[in-house]
């Protein structure tokens, strides 16, 4: 079992946090002034539409410090990319009818995605954090900041616990995201491997980029390394956590919390 929760809160007066909005999940991360990471917490299998819930993390003392940033992004499988800008989509867009809506442009792209959030989740967000105080992005624009600048053809896999993330870039822009609902290691396999079929990529040789709950010693792991010849999990040496956090914490496992503080643009 990977171990995702940790707090070492140092006597700082400088904190950033990071917060992962999922469906039934609520995670946040906090980093020092030199964005290491110092704390994670997870709230699983929650509803937003539920008081109790809503209260478990509204009381939670770490979420009431004065951050200096509070970056929030949204895991989600409503994400519409499109060339132009055109709101009167919005009607047209399945699964958004109840949400509050969103559009942003993909960093490096001339690509607008669209995507939402629940009322409920907007307003726990609000509750916490003042209205006009956090920057909601989507993993789409994260990833294509993180990677702006990089020329290489190259797939990046992200795994959460019951979904997959896939990104491809090729000459400096994105051809393709998409999030999978996953149940088994082979549903992992089929959607890489589908990907690569779609993006004519070869898999013996295409660079896959891996980051989420995974290990290099895991079975799912060495599974992937039989069919794709140039995976790795991903490492970077802006990813850092604090010196007196558990070896058995991996950076890799918080790449969205990374990516939340580090991208900017």
């Amino acid at each position: 079992m990977l171990q995702s929760d940790f707090q070492y809160l140092e006597n700082i007066n400088e904190y950033r946090l990071s917060v992962v909005l999922m469906a039934d999940s609520f995670f946040y991360a906090i980093f020092d002034a030199e964005n290491r990471l110092i704390s994670h917490k997870s709230f699983k299998a929650i509803k937003y539409s539920s008081p109790s819930d809503i209260d478990m993390i509204a009381n939670d003392e770490n979420l009431r410090h004065s951050f200096s940033g509070i970056n929030v992004v949204v895991h989600t499988n409503l994400t519409y990319h499109v060339q132009q800008k055109d709101d009167n989509l919005l009607p047209l867009l399945p699964g958004l009818e109840l949400k509050s809506k969103k559009v942003e442009k993909l960093p490096g792209n001339e690509i607008y995605n669209y995507f939402g959030i629940s009322p409920h989740q907007e307003a726990l967000l609000d509750t916490l954090f003042g209205g006009e105080s956090y920057i909601l992005k989507s993993e789409s624009a994260l990833l294509s900041d993180y990677y702006i600048g990089d020329f290489d053809e190259f797939i990046h896999v992200h795994l959460e616990l019951s979904s997959l993330v896939l990104f491809v870039q090729k000459e400096g822009k994105m051809v393709f995201y998409n999030t999978y609902f996953i149940q088994a290691m082979d549903d992992v396999l089929y959607f890489i491997l589908a990907t690569c079929a779609f993006a004519n990529m070869k898999p013996e040789s295409t660079k896959v980029n891996v980051s989420g709950w995974i290990e290099s010693d895991s079975v799912l792991f060495k599974h992937l390394c039989s069919y794709l010849g140039n995976i790795k999990i991903l490492e970077d040496n802006q990813f850092t956590i604090s010196q007196f956090v558990s070896s058995d914490i991996k950076p890799h496992y918080y790449f969205l919390h990374y990516l939340n503080i580090l991208c900017v643009s």
